[in-house]
């Protein structure tokens, strides 16, 4: 660079400028002498044209140029080319960027696909599961989805997703992502459903959840401003413990009996009892069971439950409709507003189409993933991090769906915050943050001693009657304090 480059390296780059001259001007030739569009607008191949395979041998000639260009400014001239073995070049940075990136993209899936092989990241499997149901007519503007989830917020990304192909959803969720809403339950979300052309078309989603964290670790999950991990799916890994503690045959209860005071998480470890006991699991096997196969377990226990439910509710001689089943998977980073994406799987199981009766079952991994441009696009463009893992699948960072919980909030608060931390012990000669009890006017007036309803005044009481346990006791009702007078004390720093 600069006016002391070398006599060779000035040859090189004339070389380089006249090649380039050259290709340009056989284009710009070409197309005024042809005035026709290029043979690619007409669908015809290039490669068969004398022009297009001069300028091929062009360019060429000038990757060559520059190949030699390369090597004898970083010394290796004289040393033949070695592919992925050859030592990085001057110059190179971007793909030795690209290169981290692939390697990071690819050890994330790695981490998910090692315990769930057809895991997909949420927005590739969204684009395949719209492209496959588009093609039976399943839309957001003639289709209904009933959406069955964990109750965890954690979920709501995904639910997001489905909403944003698929307009606003029936919730049929529950704890882990049992079905209790029952057939009158899904019938109510049925009634809700476009009807085009004399035809109605459903969509259901079902999936359980599990945490995965960016260094593999089974089970765990970050939240916004929760400091370490969390666990995900919190239902699963209790019942996980209970099953690997107890057996299965202690769990299994007869259709309808369940704790009434814990009536989801009892009916759906009774289902997954009865569902391992139908798979011939034993109670030793229980006992070896890891979070991934009760997770597995989950699923299928979860998809019997909804084929039941839609076989009763489902008219198909005026309904068309589509089961999409499988396993949501966080893979955050340790903190969830660290450096690290945090990225969402699918891990598709079950998906098929029923149209006039007839059941087609598709295959996601037949259709192709989305490059990361068509993916960052799709999922809003938010500049978040986005990769491709091979030909296998792309993924991209999720966010909260609400601005006060977004990792870039987060981290910018948290950034605010430790800067201003310092500023503070500045401003006050080292004793710290000042707060203050100083209580607002209208709160006196805000609180009340009058209680809406008596105390006394409660079914729960009655439900426990008639099952037999003894009243509790009654809790202490406390009166809130008037405010107190405002004072000011240093916090300790």
């Amino acid at each position: 660079t600069g006016p002391r480059l070398s006599a060779r390296t000035h040859s090189v780059w004339l070389s380089l400028t006249l090649i380039l001259i050259t290709i340009r001007t056989l284009t710009s030739t070409k197309e005024r002498l042809r005035g026709t569009p290029a043979p690619s607008q007409t669908g015809l191949p290039t490669q068969d044209t004398p022009s297009a395979a001069v300028m091929q041998a062009l360019r060429n000639a000038a990757d060559k140029a520059s190949e030699k260009f390369s090597r004898k400014e970083s010394g290796q001239e004289g040393v033949a080319a070695t592919g992925a073995s050859e030592p990085q070049q001057s110059g190179s940075s971007a793909k030795g960027t690209e290169a981290v990136l692939d390697s990071y993209t690819t050890t994330r899936v790695k981490q998910v696909t090692e315990h769930f092989p057809s895991a997909l990241g949420a927005d590739d499997f969204l684009a395949r599961v719209e492209v496959a149901l588009h093609s039976y007519g399943f839309t957001g503007h003639n289709s209904i989805a009933c959406i069955n989830l964990c109750r965890d917020e954690a979920t709501a990304p995904l639910k997001t997703k489905i909403e944003t192909v698929f307009g606003n959803s029936f919730s049929i969720c529950g704890l882990g992502g049992i079905l209790t809403c029952g057939v009158t339950g899904v019938k109510a979300g049925l009634s809700h459903t476009p009807i085009v052309a004399g035809k109605e078309r459903y969509l259901f989603f079902s999936f359980p959840h599990i945490g995965i964290d960016a260094r593999g670790t089974v089970g765990n999950i970050s939240r916004p401003g929760h400091p370490g991990a969390s666990g995900a799916c919190g239902a699963l890994k209790a019942l996980n413990a209970q099953f690997n503690s107890d057996g299965v045959a202690s769990a299994v209860k007869p259709p309808g009996v369940h704790d009434y005071e814990d009536p989801e998480l009892s009916i759906l470890k009774q289902r997954l009892a009865r569902r391992l006991q139908h798979e011939g699991k034993t109670d030793a096997d229980a006992k070896a069971l890891s979070l991934v196969d009760l997770t597995a377990v989950a699923e299928r226990t979860i998809t019997d439950d909804l084929e039941f439910l839609i076989k009763n509710a489902v008219d198909t001689s005026k309904a068309d409709y589509a089961v999409i089943t499988g396993v949501q998977i966080h893979n955050y980073g340790l903190e969830y507003d660290d450096e690290e994406p945090n990225l969402e799987f699918v891990a598709p199981c079950a998906v098929y189409v029923v149209s006039n009766g007839t059941v087609t079952n598709i295959d996601l991994g037949a259709i192709p993933p989305m490059t990361p441009r068509q993916i960052s696009l799709l999922a809003g463009n938010n500049g978040g991090f986005c990769g491709a893992a091979g030909t296998q699948t792309t993924v991209h960072a999720i966010d909260a769906p609400h601005a006060h919980a977004t990792t870039k909030f987060r981290r910018t608060l948290r950034k605010q915050a430790e800067s201003l931390a310092g500023k503070v012990k500045e401003a006050t000669s080292g004793a710290g943050a000042v707060a203050s009890s100083r209580a607002p006017t209208w709160l006196a007036a805000m609180r009340s001693a009058t209680p809406f309803r008596a105390t006394t005044d409660s079914s729960v009481a009655r439900d426990r009657q008639g099952a037999g346990i003894a009243p509790a006791a009654a809790a202490p009702v406390t009166t809130s304090a008037p405010p107190a007078a405002a004072t000011t004390t240093p916090v300790a720093p």
